[in-house]
């Protein structure tokens, strides 16, 4: 980690510890449900499972089958219903048009974005991203017959996995789960955020979801703001910051 991201993490936590509801003891949530971007899975998600785990939190990573938004609703609210009480969500990228939905579910008692999409009703992550375009662009993808896509290899590496050790990027680049682009084109429903406390982890180095967009997203939407210098894979170049951050929004989610 360097001076300037734990500059930047201390100052987040302490922002978010002033903004927590006051009292001596508030009652952490102990249960974590972690939900993977776009074309990867859980795997993306190891490390910071394994700090928070360490920590003794009830760790689940849905794993998505990204051939609708409403698919992978309905597989992250599997995992929500075996959950045994309150808890957080966590999305990463796409992931936060899942649990913006999932979110409404009355046993989540907070939200936390990670390089994600915050989207508003009726809004469309295609949509969103055509708002703020980045290197993340049409011509990067191969589109097959049935509507599932895959990035490019060299675009992955570029424009998804800046950050990443080479060996890493082109792991996880040639492990790629297809996503199906209906998913770009759902239109959210009520937001969760509006009525859930939110964090939001702002990636400023990303080319895939505008680091301006995750602003205006994250403002709009009210939430904990903190900024990471790196690219669009924060759980898998930052996972301490994001872990810690994930850790707050646990001590202050009542």
């Amino acid at each position: 980690m360097t001076l300037v991201q734990t500059l930047l993490i201390s100052s987040a936590l302490a922002f978010g510890a002033l903004a927590a509801p006051s009292g001596a003891a508030l009652a952490e949530v102990k249960n974590i449900v972690l939900v993977h971007g776009a074309n990867v899975d859980g795997s993306t998600w190891r490390a910071v499972y394994d700090r928070l785990t360490a920590d003794g939190f009830k760790v689940t990573v849905a794993q998505m089958p990204l051939t609708s938004t409403e698919d992978d609703i309905a597989a992250v609210q599997r995992s929500v219903d075996v959950q045994d009480g309150p808890m957080l969500l966590v999305g990463h990228s796409y992931g936060g048009v899942v649990i913006t939905e999932v979110g409404r579910d009355p046993a989540v008692r907070g939200l936390v974005y990670v390089a994600a999409f915050l989207p508003d009703a009726g809004e469309t992550g295609g949509g969103l991203l055509a708002s703020s375009p980045t290197d993340f662009s049409a011509d990067k993808l191969t589109v097959f017959a049935d509507g599932h896509y895959l990035i490019h290899e060299e675009a992955f590496l570029s424009v998804v996995a800046n950050g990443l050790p080479e060996a890493e990027a082109v792991y996880v680049a040639r492990s790629q789960a297809a996503s199906h682009s209906a998913i770009l084109e759902h239109p959210s429903g009520p937001p969760a955020w509006k009525d859930t406390p939110s964090w939001s982890i702002v990636a400023a180095l990303d080319r895939t979801i505008s680091p301006d967009l995750q602003r205006r997203m994250s403002a709009r939407a009210g939430a904990t703001t903190m900024t990471l210098e790196n690219g669009h894979m924060l759980p898998m170049t930052n996972p301490d910051e994001v872990a810690a951050v994930i850790r707050q929004a646990a001590r202050a989610a009542d």
